[in-house]
């Protein structure tokens, strides 16, 4: 009997320890940027336009979506966020032609939880 009883009391002690530990894993968040592009047009106000948009649509997405928007960056995309700080800019070209297009910058500041 008391063969049996420390048999039940080791096996549960080892159950419990080992779930302790699969439990113990740290989450670490991580920061990051990504620069999205509009599409190239013909004046600067629509090109800011555009990544004003393009932002704007950004902050209503859900996690999901984001992660979808910024290409799969997160492994669990339920903690990806977008962070304060993100920005739009414009980027000017010219062809060999001499033909000039705006391209809108969104420049998103977002984070996300990688754990170990």
């Amino acid at each position: 009997m008391n063969f049996t009883k420390a048999a039940v009391i080791a096996s549960t002690m080892l159950a419990l320890s080992s779930q302790a530990f699969a439990n113990s894993t740290s989450t670490d968040t991580m920061h990051s940027t990504k620069v999205l592009e509009t599409e190239n047009v013909a004046t600067k106000a629509v090109a800011y336009d555009l990544a004003f948009d393009q932002l704007e649509a950004l902050r209503a997405d859900s996690a999901a979506q984001l992660n979808r928007d910024l290409g799969h960056i997160a492994p669990d995309s339920r903690s990806l966020t977008l962070e304060d700080g993100s920005y739009i800019t414009v980027a000017e070209r010219m062809n060999a032609n001499g033909d000039t297009s705006y391209t809108g910058l969104v420049n998103v500041k977002f984070s996300y939880d990688m754990q170990d």
